[in-house]
């Protein structure tokens, strides 16, 4: 479906998502152990 901008994740057809325009988003973003993109 596309990657969330929040989590930066892909979003999967499993109803954990909205729409935005045209840019899908994670109704609640799936917790992530340790953000990987943000690190340096």
């Amino acid at each position: 479906m596309g990657t969330c901008p929040k989590c930066k994740l892909r979003i999967r057809k499993n109803g954990n998502h909205i729409k935005l325009g045209s840019v899908w988003l994670h109704k609640i973003c799936p917790a992530t152990p340790a953000p990987a993109s943000r690190r340096g």
